[in-house]
């Protein structure tokens, strides 16, 4: 997240509701019957039929790079990657066509493609790939998705739905709500149909085979994102949920299509020498940066810490956080929400309560703001509730003052008004607080490193070697699944993770 600023909270309500709809809809999977009904919906709104694909990719592209964090760059890598999705498009009858490949500097194990030839890979996919083979299946996935249109059958119906963010933006007046429709009908809405999943795998594996990869490296990497949600889930323990923005929101997780992907490898399968190209893939990770990009804010459990603009706070108790560049957003999964940003303009030369009234929200109905003491700051605390679609929202809205130049904004949005929430809000809000110079000194960004293993060291020395978490030793062996069935041996090429120095983009 970096310091911003908005007109009114009803804008960023209608930003971080929409946004958090969306991604409910993507992390929880919806019975048959009700993702049939949701498919109807928004064929009423399928009113687009794009004339150039390549179009629809570029306009959708800075859109794309600026919610995952920018585009990632690390020596050597990006024409890697651009190699890998070049050999796949050679045997495809888009040979000839551009095709432009990004890796996202996001730790979210994610990949995705827009329509005329965008591809896109999230760093953090690229860490728990094994080899070139794996990174080449998730590829040639995405691919297929490109070359069997699903993208512009999704953006049709993502276009249409837009049109639900411009009734807003009329009635609200605002014409960032109508621009807002259209971004989130891009990027979250429309997500793919488990029948376009499977023709998706089914032609990446054809592509696999015939670009000289081995076929199974479909459904190995398939394992691979399935151990990575088991994990994630893990870590998340009793404070939320896993996956909101991983690879499974977007990609619906079946149960068979790992089986799916290895009956279609075997049913391919020849006598052809085929390399996995693991040495050559390690090389190329090696030192790219690990987890968080200390430059947009770290995510530690439940708390966010910014060393660049030193404050800290934790989100409510049940609550996961979610990183952007634009706000830092939390939820529960039960419909009810944090959003938090930064007003650089600061007070304004107005009292704490003025600026809440006249400011913040000057277009919103609320009660008499409450001044209230924040770890020594003044701060004001208010609430109100909206209604929207005839359902009412109770929104709990807390400004801090962080200093002559910025403002600190809290809004809570619940589905329903209670006393037990209300205390996590107030621990939430109340856990704001400046970092000293030492603390933010001590947050250090993480690289993954290749290294083999030296005589006579065993698993826990290797584990014990690596940046220390709450799951350690889950950790390693996602990241290097080999030693889930066997002891180190001397020799053996490893993945750790080690403090270094953060890296450009």
């Amino acid at each position: 997240m970096r310091a911003m600023s908005l007109d009114d909270l009803r804008t960023l309500f209608l930003n971080s509701l929409m946004l958090l709809t969306a991604s409910i809809c993507l992390a929880f999977p919806v019975s048959s019957a009700r993702a049939q009904t949701e498919t109807h919906v928004a064929d009423l709104f399928s009113i687009f039929e794009p004339s150039n694909e390549k179009e629809i990719g570029a306009q959708q592209h800075k859109k794309i790079v600026a919610q995952y964090g920018g585009e990632y760059k690390h020596d050597g890598l990006n024409e890697y990657v651009l190699d890998i999705v070049l050999r796949i498009v050679t045997v495809t009858e888009k040979r000839n066509e551009p095709w432009q490949v990004t890796i996202l500097n996001s730790p979210v194990v994610n990949a995705f493609a827009l329509p005329g030839g965008y591809v896109y890979v999230t760093r953090g996919l690229l860490a728990m790939a094994n080899n070139e083979a794996e990174v080449a299946g998730v590829l040639a996935h995405e691919v297929g998705h490109v070359i069997a249109r699903h993208g512009v059958e999704r953006q049709s119906r993502a276009t249409g739905m837009g049109l639900l963010g411009a009734i807003a933006g009329i009635l609200t007046q605002s014409a960032d709500v109508a621009r807002l429709g259209q971004t989130v009908g891009g990027l979250f809405l429309a997500d793919y149909s488990r029948d376009q999943e499977y023709e998706a795998d089914r032609l990446g594996v054809k592509y696999l085979g015939l670009a000289g990869y081995p076929r199974e490296a479909m459904a190995d990497f398939l394992q691979r994102l399935e151990d990575h949600s088991e994990y994630a889930a893990k870590v998340a323990g009793k404070e939320g949920k896993s996956g909101q923005y991983d690879f499974f929101a977007s990609h619906p997780q079946t149960e068979d299509r790992i089986e799916k992907a290895n009956q279609l490898a075997r049913l391919q399968k020849d006598d052809l020498n085929r390399s996995y190209g693991t040495e050559r893939y390690l090389l190329a990770i090696d030192g790219m940066l690990y987890g968080d990009d200390i430059k947009e804010g770290v995510i530690r459990g439940r708390e966010f810490l910014h060393p660049d603009l030193r404050l800290a706070f934790k989100a409510p108790k049940g609550f996961q956080l979610i990183n952007s560049t634009r706000a830092v957003y939390a939820k529960d999964g039960r419909g009810n929400q944090m959003v938090f940003d930064l007003d650089p303009r600061g007070l304004r030369d107005m009292s704490i309560d003025q600026y809440m009234s006249t400011v913040w929200l000057k277009k919103v109905n609320h009660n008499r703001p409450e001044i209230i003491q924040v770890g020594g700051a003044v701060g004001a605390k208010t609430r109100f509730v909206v209604n929207q679609n005839g359902r009412k929202i109770y929104v709990t809205a807390v400004v801090i003052n962080f200093g002559y130049d910025k403002v600190a904004r809290f809004a809570y949005h619940s589905r329903a008004r209670s006393s037990e929430l209300e205390a996590r809000y107030e621990e939430s809000y109340s856990s704001f607080r400046p970092m000293t110079y030492d603390e933010a000194a001590e947050i250090k960004s993480v690289q993954l490193v290749i290294q083999k293993v030296n005589y006579n060291e065993s698993l826990d020395d290797l584990v014990g070697e690596m940046v220390q978490s709450s799951h350690t030793r889950d950790l390693f062996l996602l990241l290097n699944p080999v030693f889930k069935t066997r002891d180190p041996a001397r020799g053996d090429t490893y993945k750790t993770l080690m403090y270094g120095t953060q890296e450009g983009r």
